[in-house]
Parts: C-alpha cells; sequence; structure tokens
C-alpha cells in the first residue's frame, strides 16, 4: 500500500511537473531545434559521457577496502543498477540491484559492498556541493540560484555528519548486530583513508567535469547559448533534483522541468530549453537502460518478476 502511494505521488509530480515544463512552448521553434542536431556531435556527447562513466567505475574501485572487482566489471554492475532503476518505480532499485549483483556474483561482503556503494554517493554530494558553492562566489549569474546550492551544501554537511555519527556508534553493535558493526568498521576505515579519499573527490571532479562537458556538446547541437560550466551547473542541479523529488520512471517530466527550470533563471526561453532537455535526458538513460538489458539476464535476473531469481547473500 505504502508503495503504491508513493508510486502515484511520484507520478503525479511527473504529470504536473512536465505539464508545467511544456505550457508555453513555441512547438515550431522547439521541433526545428531538434530537427537541425548533428548526428556527428550527438555522438561525442555520448562519447564524452560513456569517459565519465568509465572515470566513475575507476573512483568506485577505490572505495572497496579487501575485495576490489576490477574496474569493467564495476563499470557493468554500476549500469545494471542504474539501467534498472530508469525503469522500475522504486527509487532505491538501483542500489539494490547493484548490492545484490556484488554479493552473489562477485563474492563481496555485504558490509563491504554497501560501504562502497553509500560512499559513492558522499563523495559525489561532496564533489557536485563543492562545485556548486565554488560557482555562487565567482559566477553572478549563478546568484539565483543561492538557495538551491544552500540546500545541497547543507545536506552535504549534514550526510557527513551522519556517517561520522554512524562509524562511531556502529562499532558499539559489533556483538550484538555483526553487520551493523562489520558496516559501521569499513565506513570508519573509509573515513579515515585521507589519501584514498582526496584520489576518490578527484576522480569526481573529473567525473563531473565530463559530465558538463558532454552537456555543453549537446548545448551545441541544440544551438543553446551556454558556457561549458553554465552547462556543468545546469547538470549538477538537475540531478540533485531528479534524484531527491518523488518522480517516475527515468525522472520523466521532473528531470525536464529542473533542466527548463533552471535555464529559465538565466534567461533561456522554454523553446530553447525544452530540446536541450529531451535530448540530454536520452543521453543519460539510454546507455545505462540498454546495458541493464543486456548484461542483468546474465546475471540470472527476472526483468518479468522484478527480482533475482537466486536468493539473495546473507547479510554478516
Amino acid at each position: 500500500m505504502l508503495k503504491t502511494i508513493r508510486v502515484s505521488i511520484g507520478v503525479g509530480l511527473s504529470v504536473g511537473l512536465g505539464w508545467i515544463t511544456v505550457r508555453g512552448v513555441d512547438w515550431g521553434l522547439a521541433v526545428d531545434n531538434l530537427s537541425d542536431t548533428s548526428l556527428p556531435l550527438l555522438g561525442v556527447g555520448l562519447c564524452v559521457f560513456m569517459a565519465a562513466a568509465l572515470l566513475r567505475a575507476i573512483r568506485w574501485r577505490l572505495l572497496f577496502l579487501d575485495e576490489r572487482p576490477s574496474v569493467a566489471r564495476l563499470f557493468i554492475v554500476q549500469h545494471e543498477g542504474l539501467g534498472l532503476g530508469n525503469i522500475m518505480p522504486v527509487r532505491i532499485a538501483s542500489e539494490l540491484t547493484q548490492l545484490w549483483v556484488l554479493t552473489t556474483r562477485d563474492g563481496v561482503k555485504a558490509s563491504t559492498a554497501v560501504a562502497a556503494i553509500g560512499m559513492e554517493r558522499v563523495v559525489d554530494l561532496i564533489a557536485s556541493s563543492s562545485i556548486l558553492a565554488i560557482a555562487l562566489i565567482l559566477i553572478p549569474e549563478m546568484r539565483p540560484l543561492a538557495p538551491y546550492i544552500w540546500v545541497t551544501i547543507s545536506l552535504a554537511v549534514a550526510v557527513i555528519i551522519g556517517i561520522k555519527v554512524f562509524a562511531w556508534g556502529g562499532v558499539a553493535l559489533q556483538s550484538r548486530i555483526p553487520f551493523i558493526g562489520s558496516l559501521a568498521n569499513s565506513l570508519s576505515s573509509l573515513t579515515s583513508d585521507r589519501i584514498l579519499l582526496v584520489k576518490a573527490l578527484v576522480l569526481s571532479l573529473g567525473y563531473w567535469v565530463l559530465i558538463g562537458i558532454s552537456a555543453w556538446v549537446i548545448a551545441i547541437v541544440v544551438a543553446l547559448p551556454v558556457s561549458p560550466v553554465m552547462a556543468t551547473l545546469v547538470i549538477i542541479g538537475t540531478i540533485f533534483f531528479a534524484t531527491t523529488v518523488p518522480a517516475a520512471p527515468s525522472a520523466i517530466g521532473s528531470f525536464h522541468f529542473a533542466v527548463v527550470h533552471i535555464l529559465g533563471l538565466i534567461d533561456i526561453d522554454k523553446s530553447d530549453a525544452l530540446p536541450f532537455a529531451v535530448i540530454i535526458h536520452l543521453l543519460f538513460f539510454i546507455p545505462p537502460t540498454i546495458l541493464a538489458a543486456i548484461f542483468l539476464p546474465r546475471e540470472g535476473f527476472s526483468f518479468r518478476n522484478w527480482y533475482p531469481e537466486t536468493k539473495s547473500a546473507d547479510l554478516s
């Protein structure tokens, strides 16, 4: 019942935000912008995007302590989770899928996998918050986005504090709840290794730079007058919004709303912003979905039943 209510809210919000997004759009101009797209430039944008995904897999490998799957393997697992998350109405489907694959197929301890998955999200949040904070200081055009940026920064600080508290308190539960104790130990080891965290943060910054470049290439495709820096900031803000607010699968509607709304704050017309939002959404969501469709059945995952055919790993 709760799941149905949550899904209904997400779909409702997506429909509402989508309607707000397309209301008042000059469809003739929007279609013209889409029809003038350059396939070679789209290919360049896709290649840069996939290079960013590879960099993300390299960063993720750093966050595994004892058992480290290869970068190629993590690249596949990452996209299996992302792709399934795109079509599922449950937001955490991506993380649960990655956890299941790593523990049942790769033999990674559940506590190690959970710590690596969680720390990846945290490092991403810190990197994106840092980029937004620097932009707020250095770029006057970012001032209208100040309230959103401060929310992101506050969330990053709260998450960091929460992890430290959990790592400190969870160890005390080692004898009573072994999994919680193991997870706390893993998080404590990761957060205490400053060199590792710096490397992960640098790779995260590189990841967001490449994501921004791919978005900028798409902006060129639709003749959108934005700089590489602004394209990066738009995408960071959009992804934060799309992954925070309840939405339909693939964040349809909410993703487009965020892109159009943020570009509107810097005086980009809806009719120009919407084609960019459509293409960048397809770029971000189609590749992982295709890779998941190819590789998840090989892992023993049943799309028909929406759960793995084999038993989940024992969390110990």
